[in-house]
């Protein structure tokens, strides 16, 4: 059954398992039921169809012994049982209570044994249903006594019992479905536990654990995932503090370097190839400061530490304020969506802020310069479109380039940091939205960067 069940899913398998169980256990009830209660019926109506045979056949016989009595009037004056019907055989000649059957075709199984002068009782097939024939030998008036009853009422009586004992049988398994659906419903709802947490977890919610359970059976895989969890829980903090410590300890010799180097591009003695080369130191301490300050953004974002309180604020304005705060003009932001409104969304503003002004330096470091911000209300979600005017971003590496460290290219490939739209990721992530990258509309136009955050008011993934 195992090889049977593999392509069905577990709920189905089990309440297919519990309704085979319940088909086979139901139908062998009801045969063992069935062909017990026949046996018994059929032997109870054979012993009352012996009892009135030769009950009849004496009176016959007695009638049969009174000078100048026929058979025919003998027979005519004795009441049958209902459905039952009477023969004497005598002088080769048969005589009957009824023209309906020839008696010597009915109590053909029996003859042979009258014959001998022996009792006997028979089953005959010529008749519907199946009568019992029951024959006694009457030698004091040289003849044969046939008595043929047909057991309707038997009949009866077992086709309704059959029926019966089937439609419970389909009850049964019916019922069994249910018990298995419903079991297995119950069996795999820790599964279902599980999968959401573990659904949550992946999504970033490291504070998602599993009830306590009371069932021994499930106390342990309740204590194993949520061990798992603290353990996975701790090593991100770990990292996070890590990362978060380093770059702390590196500030202060990056404060002293980027101070000394400022005195030296201000001398006016350094010859041209000195100048070039501070120059240069100058240019890399500054790429290291901000993949510096990166790392310290990166390690509060992953601790799921806030800048400041979340407020309410329009998508709009805060877009017009990444466009201030960045030096860039406020009519690259488009009047498009709802007109006149402004979706609120309720944000850390000054995470937000920096995810908006990273996905704008993506766009003129990678994307030969930003062209459009749009500003949707979708549903229950609000949507930030950043639109560039470069080559766009080949599909195998939309996914990619939010890693951290990872870069897809550009036309200044290698001045960022490398952790800019990893930033932008888990600012989404933390406020309960996301962030992917598309083709921009229409085709051909670049790459269009959409960041996805809840309105204001609406359910949130919880971080």
């Amino acid at each position: 059954m195992t090889g049977r069940l593999t392509g069905r899913g577990l709920r189905s398998s089990v309440t297919m398992v519990f309704a085979v169980g319940a088909f086979t256990l139901s139908t062998s009830l009801a045969l063992a039921t069935y062909f017990s209660a026949r046996h018994l019926l059929v032997e109870q109506r054979e012993r009352a169809a012996l009892r009135q045979a030769f009950t009849d056949a004496a009176m016959v016989r007695d009638s049969l012994r009174t000078s100048g009595s026929e058979v025919s009037e003998v027979l005519g004056s004795i009441s049958p049982p209902a459905g039952a019907l009477m023969y004497v055989h005598r002088d080769d000649a048969w005589y009957s209570s009824s023209l309906d059957q020839p008696g010597e075709q009915l109590t053909e199984v029996l003859q042979p044994t009258v014959a001998e002068g022996s009792a006997g009782l028979a089953w005959t097939e010529l008749t519907d249903p199946h009568a019992i024939v029951v024959g006694v030998p009457l030698p004091a008036v040289d003849a044969e006594y046939y008595e043929v009853a047909v057991p309707e009422e038997l009949a009866a009586t077992l086709r309704t019992m059959a029926l019966a004992l089937a439609v419970s049988a389909a009850l049964t398994t019916m019922g069994g479905a249910v018990v298995g659906r419903a079991a297995s419903r119950r069996v795999l709802e820790p599964l279902g536990q599980v999968a959401g947490a573990a659904a949550q977890v992946s999504s970033g919610n490291l504070g998602a654990r599993l009830r306590d359970t009371s069932d021994p059976d499930l106390a342990v895989l309740v204590g194993a995932f949520n061990h798992m969890v603290n353990a996975l829980h701790e090593r991100i903090e770990q990292d996070a503090r890590f990362a978060a410590d380093v770059s702390h300890e590196l500030r202060t010799p990056l404060t002293t370097l980027t101070t000394s180097l400022s005195v030296l591009q201000s001398d006016d003695n350094l010859g041209a190839g000195s100048a070039s080369a501070v120059d240069l130191m100058a240019a890399e301490l500054a790429r290291f400061r901000r993949a510096l300050e990166d790392l310290l953004a990166l390690g509060r974002l992953d601790a799921g530490a806030r800048e400041s309180e979340t407020t309410e604020v329009g998508a709009r304005e805060l877009v017009r304020q990444a466009l201030h705060a960045s030096g860039r003009p406020p009519e690259l932001l488009l009047a498009d969506g709802e007109q006149g409104v402004d979706p609120r969304v309720d944000v850390d503003r000054p995470q937000l802020l920096r995810a908006l002004i990273n996905l704008f330096q993506n766009a003129d470091v990678h994307g030969h310069g930003l062209t459009a911000v749009r500003v949707e209300a979708v549903d229950d979600h609000v949507e930030f479109r950043i639109q560039d005017r470069g080559p766009g971003v080949a599909p195998e590496d939309r996914q990619r380039i939010f890693e951290r460290f990872a870069r897809a290219g550009g036309a200044k490939a290698g001045t960022g940091s490398g952790l800019g739209l990893s930033i932008v990721a888990q600012t989404a992530t933390n406020h309960g939205g996301a962030v992917w990258c598309s083709q921009a509309r229409p085709p051909g136009q670049g790459a269009e960067f959409v960041m996805r955050l809840p309105r204001a008011g609406c359910e949130r993934v919880p971080r």
